[in-house]
């Protein structure tokens, strides 16, 4: 049947559709100008091939070839190719390649039924991982998929292209060809930004998701429901089960925390194997020195380099130039090159030694010991944006005046223990603050619900209304449950966590953990005693503990899991309906047959050639004894062979015309015979 140019560009269109909806997780973890340049590439393809010309398409194609060609060089150039092995203009490269693979796996798939069904059920596979965290988008483009499936299964009956025999050859052939490349490119990309981890890519599929997973180095927005990864990404080799602190952040900007800015300054360098230069970040507390092993498995940025509190010197640790590396003193970050998956590094930690009781012994007021905090530590840790709701500083206020809490250890003891009781721990059914909303403002006096971003940040800004210097912490709580081998850790995305640290006079940063459920791992083993007012001082509970909320299923999971049974329900049902369709069409085809054969016969007995019409038939109706007969049998079976699709509906079937001309034949038979006699 032949193509004309609309047709080929119907068909060019809805397999560019039904790509870019089914690439669309993949899609999106590229920044969205090269998404859009991408699919316009895409687009511009799929225009061609609507071209009935070979030689036209082939030019066409061969200059849009050329342009993405020199939009890959571009970006090359743009970020450093010349130097390495580019990482955007390889991803922009082969993402742009592996749509046009899809296209055309699309266009030889979806006249074949099961093999179309197979691809519609991977793309599914993807679409609802994106209805886990964003239910609108995840279930537009999972009904839009199941649209366009249905589309192009009308569209091949409508081309009048009968589904072949299954060809298991031939398809699995197909199959293995996609498993091969998809393995060669997965081989040969750059494995940290192509590869990361299923939950990494789930947050970045749209701009802004309201959801958080894993750990990141972006805490500017926070917010949103949290979806945990359970990949393993880390190593530990340590005497005891150690948190391992990654980013220190100082400055709050009332929708997140980012670093402070850094001069020169603020930054000082440090050899491998010497002291870090400043010393401990905590003093007058006793503590313990252990070798610690830290070895990359997975996707993880450790361009801030994760480590136990406190890191006393650096004994190995790669991608260094001259061996030296940057420390941020503001902060507290020691930065490194980033490591990738078989890489490690060692180093010597000072862990601190159930340091609350050495801080609960003060009785020093903090109006007092204030004075002696540094003007660097108060310019920069008790920073708050102007736009903070004085409701903050007011309920920061009441809890510590309730609390009867004088020196400082008390003030950050009474914040914990009132987040405690008051908050409710959950990580799902988190939104994201609206447009101007403050983020610990929402926690505190609207959700009232939130997992380790949100206690820790409350904590430290309320702490700051106070003149307490508090810091945003995050890293990752590792804990007895972590250990798989004697002195060995392993460490998911799912022990990503937040606390604080705390700036006390003479004793400098000091951990804590505002989050219930959780607790440093310095922290007392034993039960620690309790206050006079019956509570427990902060730092008190272990990891191994549940939160105090175990998260709950989310109304979202529940949507997408009744979504994805009916797109199972629809991908069974046009399964169903194209199976069907085939075995009427077998039958229709044999009862034709049929019917041919007996008009064949009819022919010989009357001694009629093979060009013979129906018409020629009438004698037969006339020895049979029925030419009134003839008439309506005639008009019907002219409709089912030569008529329009409706008048052929209406007209008998063809096993009612080829009964009605076997018995004709037969009383014709019986009357030649009876001549004869």
């Amino acid at each position: 049947m032949a193509h004309g140019p609309v047709r080929r560009l119907v068909r060019s269109l809805l397999c560019f559709a039904w790509v870019v909806t089914a690439l669309a997780p993949v899609g999106f973890a590229f920044d969205r100008r090269a998404a859009i340049e991408v699919t316009a590439f895409w687009l511009a393809m799929c225009l061609g091939a609507a071209l009935t010309s070979p030689w036209k398409r082939g030019m066409v194609w061969a200059a849009f070839l050329l342009a993405q060609a020199i939009a890959a060089f571009e970006a090359a150039h743009f970020t450093g190719w010349l130097a390495k092995v580019g990482e955007a203009p390889w991803r922009l490269s082969a993402f742009s390649l592996a749509g046009l693979a899809a296209m055309g796996l699309v266009r030889y798939a979806y006249r074949r039924p099961l093999t179309w069904l197979l691809y519609n059920g991977v793309a599914q596979i993807g679409l609802v991982a994106v209805s886990l965290t964003h239910q609108a988008a995840g279930v537009c483009l999972e009904l839009l998929c199941l649209g366009l499936m249905l589309a192009l299964f009308a569209l091949a009956r409508w081309e009048g292209s009968v589904p072949r025999p299954l060809d298991w050859r031939r398809d699995a052939g197909v199959g293995a060809g996609i498993i091969l490349c998809g393995a060669a490119c997965a081989l040969a990309a750059p494995k940290a930004p192509l590869v990361p981890g299923v939950a990494r890519i789930v947050m970045s599929l749209v701009p802004q998701m309201p959801a958080r997973t894993g750990y990141s180095l972006d805490d500017s927005h926070l917010g949103g429901s949290l979806v945990t990864d359970p990949q393993p990404i880390l190593e530990v080799r340590a005497p005891i089960p150690l948190d391992l602190r990654g980013q220190v952040l100082s400055d709050y900007t009332g929708q997140g925390w980012v670093s402070v800015p850094l001069d020169g300054s603020d930054v000082a360098t440090a050899a491998v194997g010497q002291p870090l230069p400043g010393g401990l970040p905590f003093a007058h507390v006793a503590y313990r020195a252990m070798d610690v092993t830290v070895s990359v498995k997975g996707s993880v940025n450790t361009t801030d380099l994760l480590a136990p509190y406190a890191v006393d010197r650096v004994l190995r640790l790669p991608g260094l130039y001259g061996n030296e590396f940057a420390i941020d003193t503001l902060q507290g970050n020691i930065k490194a090159a980033p490591l990738g998956p078989g890489e490690s590094y060692k180093l010597v930690v000072d862990v601190p030694n159930n340091p609350y009781a050495r801080l609960a012994s003060l009785s020093v007021p903090f109006a007092d010991a204030r004075r002696d905090i540094p003007a660097s530590t108060r310019a920069v840790d008790t920073q708050l944006p102007a736009e903070l709701p004085a409701s903050v500083r007011q309920l920061a206020a009441r809890i510590v005046a309730q609390g009867h809490a004088v020196t400082e250890y008390e003030m950050v003891n009474a914040i914990i223990q009132y987040l405690a009781a008051h908050e409710r721990y959950a990580v799902s059914d988190v939104p994201v603050p609206q447009p101007g909303q403050d983020y610990v403002a929402q926690f505190l006096f609207d959700t009232h619900r939130g997992y380790c971003d949100n206690f820790a940040s409350a904590a430290a800004v309320m702490l700051r209304t106070l003149g307490v210097p508090a810091r945003f912490v995050t890293g990752f709580a590792v804990g007895a449950q972590n250990e798989v081998a004697p002195e060995t850790y392993v460490v998911s995305e799912a022990d990503a966590h937040a606390w604080i640290e705390v700036y006390f006079p003479r004793f400098g940063w000091i951990p804590f953990d505002a989050t219930p459920g959780f607790a440093m791992t310095f922290a007392p083993s034993s039960a620690p005693a309790r206050g006079a007012d019956g509570k427990l001082p902060p730092g008190s509970r272990r990891h191994s503990e549940a939160p105090a909320s175990p998260p709950v299923v989310r109304r979202e999971v529940r949507v997408v899991a009744f979504v994805a049974l009916g797109g199972a329900a629809a991908a069974l049902g046009a399964l169903w309906a194209v199976r069907r369709v085939r075995r009427l069409r077998k039958v229709r085809q044999g009862e034709l047959d049929a019917f041919l054969r007996l008009v064949g016969e009819a022919r010989a007995v009357l001694g009629l050639s093979p060009s013979a019409t129906l018409r020629d038939l009438r004698p037969l109706a006339d020895l049979a004894g029925a030419a009134d007969a003839f008439g309506p049998w005639l008009r019907a079976a002219e409709a089912k062979l030569y008529g329009r699709e409706s008048e052929a509906s209406e007209s008998a079937d063809w096993r009612d015309l080829a009964a009605t001309l076997s018995e004709w034949l037969e009383a014709a038979s019986r009357a030649g015979a009876e001549r004869i006699r």
